[in-house]
């Protein structure tokens, strides 16, 4: 095709649908993996962001407030340029951008979570109390089951986020939708219907994310 032919040229995507959606599902995982190690580092922040010692807490703060000021863009670079060159760890690009992605999420879910558990009623922490619980068993038993429930519709939207945060990974040529559609517009010089359709691809994925959360939530839903 010419480069300078204004008329576009939607068979080129039809062409490529096989591999649009292998790259969705790449863009899926490194999300699905992005999104669980954002909360279980989340729960631990939470946990100790809630904890009565400054000791504790301090650490916590400064570990968000430091992944909210770096970028995902560089973070993704730097695990995967920088710890290769300066420590000798080399990461393939699809672990570096689930860490990054997981990383840069992690500060968000931890405020979310440690909202959640302020949410929880204290009367139902101290009923488990005078039942002899432990404090191990009040965090696993009570207080994460109800701040779980409580912190759905938040976490839908940082499932939406990774899912986003996943294009980045183009950066170092993981094969995802946004690196599979600068591939097409650079051999193929089209631009306009490789973007679009990953711009499509991301909308149905977004929609189809927001209705399984909601679902989710109804079902969930604290009395």
């Amino acid at each position: 095709m010419n480069s300078s032919n204004p008329r576009l040229d939607w068979a080129t995507v039809w062409a490529n649908l096989p591999s649009f959606g292998e790259a969705a599902l790449t863009d899926l995982y490194i999300a699905a993996m992005g999104f669980v190690l954002a909360c279980v580092i989340g729960l631990v922040i939470a946990a100790m962001r809630s904890n009565h010692s400054g000791a504790v807490r301090s650490p916590a703060y400064v570990y968000t407030q430091i992944l909210r000021g770096v970028p995902l863009y560089v973070l993704i670079l730097w695990l995967y340029f920088g710890l290769s060159s300066a420590a000798g760890i080399d990461l393939s690009p699809v672990t570096a951008t689930v860490i990054a992605i997981g990383l840069a999420a992690s500060a968000t879910t931890a405020e979310i979570f440690r909202a959640a558990f302020a949410a929880v009623d204290p009367g139902q922490i101290e009923a488990a109390r005078a039942m002899g619980l432990r404090r191990s068993q009040i965090y696993t038993h009570v207080l994460l089951p109800i701040a779980s429930r409580v912190a759905i519709p938040p976490l839908g939207n940082v499932v939406i986020l990774q899912v986003k945060s996943a294009t980045y990974a183009a950066v170092i040529a993981v094969p995802g939708m946004v690196y599979l559609a600068q591939d097409i517009s650079m051999t193929q010089f089209r631009p306009f219907e490789a973007y679009a359709t990953v711009a499509v691809l991301l909308v149905a994925i977004v929609i189809a994310l927001s209705l399984l959360v909601l679902a989710l939530e109804r079902t969930l839903k604290v009395p």
